[in-house]
């Protein structure tokens, strides 16, 4: 599991909350609730790090590249990219992308919408991308915006523990249902 952003990347923020800081906390809420249910799960972060550790010359593709790496050295059966999205208008709602070549990367993103659509009420749709996360690693991901931090109420529920163990809940459960999809085709 990627907890995007982190170190000199805070990604969105808003006030004195940083994306980076909510993103690693609903990580180890998925992580919590995967492992409770027998999976294996890793993270490309466990801190407030970028995957260059380092506090000079930050580079953004450096990390990128890093990131990619790192989950095709893992050789996860898929991996999750965790963010907040930002907005200047009153945009609000989860939404998950996968890459635009994947017809298995889809179906995982649509599962994992419908789950989390139940938790955040999100009117939004999947989308396919080509993010560089999605695009240059070896394994199947997709990209979770979990909400606008730029949403007030929003906000509010993304800084809530109580509100990441329902989102890791719902998450868990798209994950199972394209696991069992998977079982019933064989």
């Amino acid at each position: 599991m990627i907890p995007g952003h982190g170190g000199k990347d805070d990604g969105a923020t808003h006030g004195n909350v940083k994306e980076d800081d909510l993103n690693l906390k609903i990580s180890f809420a998925i992580k919590e609730e995967l492992e409770s249910r027998g999976a294996t799960v890793y993270l490309t972060r466990t801190d407030d790090q970028d995957m260059t550790k380092r506090n000079y010359n930050y580079s953004k593709q450096d990390d990128m590249y890093l990131r990619s790496l790192q989950i095709d050295e893992y050789e996860p059966d898929l991996f999750l990219s965790i963010h907040l999205n930002s907005s200047t208008s009153s945009a609000w709602g989860s939404q998950v992308f996968y890459y635009k070549k994947s017809v298995e990367g889809e179906k995982l993103a649509q599962m994992i919408h419908d789950e989390m659509k139940k938790v955040t009420g999100t009117k939004k749709k999947i989308s396919s991308c080509s993010f560089r996360v999605l695009r240059t690693t070896q394994s199947l991901g997709v990209l979770i915006e979990c909400g606008f931090l730029s949403n007030a109420n929003e906000r509010g529920q993304l800084k809530n523990k109580k509100y990441h163990r329902k989102l890791a809940k719902s998450i868990s459960d798209g994950i199972e249902n394209y696991e069992k999809s998977l079982s019933s085709v064989l």
